[in-house]
């Protein structure tokens, strides 16, 4: 899912001034500044204050950040399972508890103004494939991407691994002419 202006729903911890807009400025007090009460985009405090906001909600509505990942809400009730992934303003929600995603999709909505985008098939460089077996996680796209990028693409692939020591290149151990490559 995605949070329209996600980072206007922030709310700032802390007081922050800024010049008054171009276009805008006042013609009675050209010098004075603007006390922001919300966040704006392009703030530097925008993300983390819209972080605050998101996992405020999230709290409330029963969902623990993990130990492991301050971004990962789980949700753990009667053995069954909830979770959610931000990632700045999209949120990747799964489970196996169907009626709490959906509660959870439908108190989003009523606080935050929601966009569905569907299955979940790429998230960050990541392409996620559902089969009859399970979901498996690929980055064909990627790969072909950096062999494009290094004019890596026509070469032939080789089934067995390299030998153990081989010598990659005569540069070996020593200061590359042109690091920019690597």
């Amino acid at each position: 899912m995605d949070v329209k202006n996600a980072f206007l729903h922030g709310e700032l911890d802390r007081e922050i001034y800024m010049n008054q807009p171009m276009g805008f400025q006042s013609q009675s007090h050209p010098k004075y500044v603007c006390k922001l009460r919300k966040a704006l985009y392009g703030l530097k405090q925008a993300p983390r204050a819209w972080y605050g906001k998101i996992a405020e909600f999230l709290t409330q509505s029963g969902y623990s950040v993990t130990l492991v990942d301050s971004s990962l809400f789980v949700k753990a009730n009667g053995g069954k399972l909830a979770i959610v992934l931000v990632y700045v303003d999209d949120l990747i929600i799964t489970r196996d508890d169907v009626e709490e995603i959906c509660r959870t999709k439908e108190n989003l909505s009523v606080r935050f103004e929601m966009k569905e985008l569907g299955q979940l098939k790429h998230f960050l460089g990541l392409e996620v494939d559902r089969t009859h077996e399970g979901i498996f996680l690929y980055q064909q796209k990627y790969a072909k991407d950096l062999l494009k990028k290094f004019r890596m693409l026509e070469y032939k692939p080789i089934s067995t691994p390299m030998e153990p020591n081989a010598k990659m290149c005569e540069h070996e151990g020593k200061d590359l002419k042109d690091a920019i490559m690597y």
